[in-house]
């Protein structure tokens, strides 16, 4: 798959702060190259491939500021683009604490996340590794769908300021659902490098847990000891991130609001590395700041927050490089997040449960009351009681209504391996974390299945 290249994206950039009339100016390009292998019913049934680029172009006049997207970036594109936000930020109210752009700083390096290989995928290479799991399936005579893609993006940030930042970046990510008679399973796995994605892993882990799950019994609602796997982590680590940034702090809405430098976990440690290798590095942000590695919670102390630019001119803070793409929901975000590693093997964790849940995923999370964590949701995929240290027998689903940080101050053992997942929904950036055994989860309701 062709990139755009640091060039192309570079000439973009300028031509659009050419064509903009204001006292300050900004352009950033986001672009992806990407093939997907898509396949359901135990056979693939498509092959797709796309490629797309925006340009938001900020412009500054005084205490005003416009700001235009476009997927248009023919030279007539970029020039409409460019003189309507110098339009608009002429017509705009002013806004009294707008800080004006960032400077231009040193990025430091970091380590490369783009893999060759990865970016030149073919549909073919894709389909060859896809049948491995649907043979697996084939044979067990289960059910799989799913996809495999391969991704490369770029992000290029510049400015009147001086601001002039690039990287490429690459991913690779198959996920898995496997469906038996009475019970389904999930698989997945990410990776800057296509070649160290473990398919037959993947195959493997869904059919021996799909296996494992027909025939779900009820088990009564109420607080348990848990197991949680990495996929369930990420999705608190996703939630409780987001309240790790100035800006949920300065508008109350983190449950780390007033209490910095005091316990607000168990002994788990959290922290956002832009130049760890294994993170799909990056060492700036949207803004073309350069992103500081941030120590967020150590051993359950709240320690640190992301901020953007912004934000941090708002609240006397310096910019931690943690800018999103414009979002006046998430202005930053810790973008490289690791749930540091502990001793633990997954089975050492369900060794250690008297009685408990071990649970795959989440899924269909959403906010309850983000002041204090409380997110409501259900577990999929593989839902098991655990009795005496061992996996007695799969239960139906639950539902759950739970406060994220007040399960993590439950923290009883962290497993040695970390996984990584991409972006999600209603996130940006990419996690790395382990599999959790917590001391209580309280599971609210139970489904049908």
């Amino acid at each position: 798959m062709m990139l755009w290249t640091e060039p192309e994206l570079r000439r973009i950039c300028e031509s659009a702060l050419h064509a903009t009339n204001g006292d300050q100016a900004e352009a950033v390009v986001s672009a992806f190259t990407s093939g997907l292998t898509r396949f359901a019913n135990n056979a693939v049934h498509q092959n797709v491939a796309s490629r797309e680029a925006s340009l938001q172009v900020r412009v500054v006049v005084g205490k005003r500021v416009g700001m235009v997207r476009t997927h248009d970036l023919g030279e007539d594109g970029i020039a409409r683009a460019a003189r309507s936000a110098s339009e608009i930020a002429r017509q705009v109210p002013e806004n009294p604490v707008f800080a004006g752009l960032p400077p231009a700083l040193p990025i430091p390096p970091s380590p490369s996340a783009f893999v060759e290989r990865t970016a030149a995928a073919t549909p073919l290479e894709r389909a060859r590794r896809v049948e491995l799991v649907l043979r697996r399936a084939r044979e067990r005579k289960l059910t799989t769908a799913g996809y495999l893609s391969t991704t490369s993006q770029e992000l290029a940030v510049a400015s009147s300021e001086g601001v002039w930042a690039y990287a490429p970046s690459t991913l690779a990510a198959i996920e898995t659902v496997v469906t038996g008679a009475a019970g389904t399973a999930w698989a997945e796995r990410n990776a800057m490098d296509l070649e160290r994605i473990d398919v037959d892993a993947v195959a493997e882990e869904a059919i021996a847990k799909c296996l494992a799950a027909q025939g779900p019994r009820d088990l009564a609602p109420g607080t348990y000891e848990v197991v949680l796997e990495p996929y369930a982590v990420n999705d608190i680590a996703q939630f409780i991130g987001s309240s790790l940034t100035g800006q949920s702090v300065e508008e109350g809405r983190s449950f780390v609001t007033g209490k910095i430098g005091e316990k607000v976990t168990g002994d788990v440690t959290i922290v956002d590395d832009p130049v760890d290798a294994e993170l799909i590095p990056r060492s700036f942000d949207h803004e073309g700041q350069p992103s500081r590695k941030v120590t967020l919670v150590e051993r359950g102390t709240a320690r640190g927050l992301v901020y953007d630019f912004q934000t941090a001119a708002r609240v006397g803070a310096e910019s931690t490089g943690h800018a999103t793409p414009p979002n006046p929901f998430a202005t930053s975000s810790p973008m490289h997040l690791r749930i540091e590693p502990g001793t633990k093997t997954r089975e050492e964790l369900i060794r250690g449960v008297q009685r408990g849940v071990l649970v795959t995923r989440f899924h269909y999370t959403r906010w309850v009351h983000q002041l204090r964590s409380i997110v409501t949701g259900m577990t999929r995929d593989g839902t098991f009681l655990i009795e005496s240290g061992e996996i007695a027998h799969p239960v139906k689903n639950f539902r759950f209504t739970q406060s994220y940080h007040e399960a993590l101050g439950g923290t009883l053992g962290i497993g040695k391996d970390l996984r990584l997942f991409a972006a999600g929904e209603f996130s940006s950036g990419a996690r790395r974390v382990p599999a959790l055994r917590l001391a209580a989860f309280t599971f609210t309701g139970s489904t049908q299945y």
